[in-house]
């Protein structure tokens, strides 16, 4: 298996979600969230996003 994953371009949390899809979908609440994050990356609000450029606009002074 080791040799198999060394030829694999592929990230670990890609080949957990084909693995999951091949043997039918997510079952669990493990496995829900593993297909939750790879489908919808995790974005950050418009609201965190200003927090963070007024912290570094104010750092900078």
């Amino acid at each position: 298996m080791k040799n198999n994953q060394s030829k694999s371009k592929k990230g670990i949390l890609e080949t957990m979600y084909d693995t999951i899809m091949e043997k039918g979908g997510p079952t669990g609440p493990i496995t829900q969230s593993l297909v939750d994050l790879w489908e919808k990356p995790i974005e950050l609000n418009p609201e965190d996003k200003k927090i963070i450029i007024s912290y570094l606009k104010k750092g900078e002074n």
